[in-house]
């Protein structure tokens, strides 16, 4: 009969509608909690390389010319791996995730990227940073061996649009800054901020065998007076030692690269077939300096099935109250300590009473 309603029927309808709004609002909760980007990237371990095997069938350490020695064991290279990027922080999954796992730590996307920076920008800087590395392992390694070999300060990086981009090029060795004999980037970046950008800085370099002399008037760059050039100290080595890392930034395999190198120079095997891991950049001099992520390398050494973690001091306080069950971290200052440590644990003679960060107290 018409102008009636089966209630019965006008009840499941609804019954229907509120299922189907109760199930989208889920599914729209549930991807938003999946996809939706936060502010914040998550940290977390990434792949580990033992620098005494290779990599895709290449030696990782290789030294052509000179006598090596057979090694057996581990040193490995930690790496950190980032859940997100400049554009897009990960998701509110990842980030619930990393709330619960202690091998993972959340930062704010501002901490990795500084304002103008990107992905491109950072690859960059972490690659250079790389370079700086290895040539500094070389050169502690060397040192240690008591093998002879000078340095040169090189420009390795000009900014095209800089205000060096007309006047250097990457390649150029740096021999005098406003007078001074070139010693490095920190000597270049005090000088460049001394001029604040009123007069020239003066650099005095040599180029396709050349001297020549150049001025370059700096600009405010990000709150920095700059140049837009980068320089390193690049070893003159007496032969060549290559290094292969695959794709690999940052300066913090500094400490594992000189050990390594050392290693295949020198009769026997440094490990005694152990597994060892550390992180931690280190000088031409050897002083081993610290880094970051150095939780999340810990927890990649356990993972990798390593016991034994060389840290830098200076990292002790991120060091204490975030070791995993089963690694012992040994505490190094610089090379000498980080030798001392590897033949401890070699020989199993006096490795427990090697020291560790447990003396330093986390506020």
């Amino acid at each position: 009969m018409s102008g009636f309603i089966d209630k019965s029927k006008q009840k499941s309808l609804i019954r229907r509608a509120i299922s189907w709004v109760v199930f989208l609002a889920f599914t729209a909760a549930g991807l938003f909690v999946v996809i939706a980007p936060t502010p914040y990237l998550v940290e977390q371990p990434g792949p580990v390389y033992n620098l005494l095997s290779d990599i895709n069938g290449i030696e990782m350490i290789d030294i052509p010319s000179q006598k090596t020695y057979p090694v057996e064991g581990v040193l490995d290279m930690l790496t950190v791996t980032m859940r997100g990027n400049s554009a897009r922080g990960a998701s509110w999954l990842e980030v619930g995730w990393a709330k619960l796992d202690p091998s993972k730590s959340i930062v704010n996307i501002t901490d990795i990227y500084p304002e103008g920076w990107d992905e491109v920008k950072l690859g960059e800087q972490a690659d250079q940073m790389m370079l700086d590395s290895q040539a500094n392992a070389k050169s502690a390694a060397l040192n240690l061996l008591g093998i002879p070999f000078e340095s040169q300060i090189k420009v390795t990086v000009v900014e095209k649009k800089g205000p060096a981009g007309a006047l250097l090029k990457a390649g150029d060795t740096l021999l005098r800054v406003q007078g001074e004999k070139a010693t490095g980037l920190a000597q270049v970046r005090r000088l460049v901020a001394e001029s604040k950008g009123l007069k020239p800085v003066t650099l005095e370099i040599v180029r396709g065998g050349k001297n020549l002399t150049v001025d370059v008037l700096p600009k405010l760059i990000e709150d920095e007076w700059r140049m837009g050039i980068y320089v390193q100290s690049v070893p003159t080595l007496p032969f060549p030692i290559y290094v292969r890392v695959g794709n690999v930034g940052g300066p913090s395999a500094g400490q594992m690269l000189a050990l390594a190198i050392y290693d295949k120079l020198t009769p026997g095997s440094l490990t005694g077939g152990q597994k060892i891991a550390g992180t931690g950049t280190v000088s031409p001099d050897g002083q081993i300096g610290p880094i970051g992520g150095v939780k999340q390398k810990m927890y990649g050494a356990k993972g990798a099935g390593i016991k034994w973690f060389l840290a830098p001091s200076a990292n002790c306080e991120q060091v204490v109250g975030n070791i995993p069950d089963g690694i012992r971290v040994v505490k190094v200052s610089n090379l000498q300590d980080s030798l001392a440590a590897v033949r401890a644990i070699a020989s199993n003679k006096n490795a427990n009473q090697l020291p560790t960060c447990n003396n330093v107290k986390k506020d």
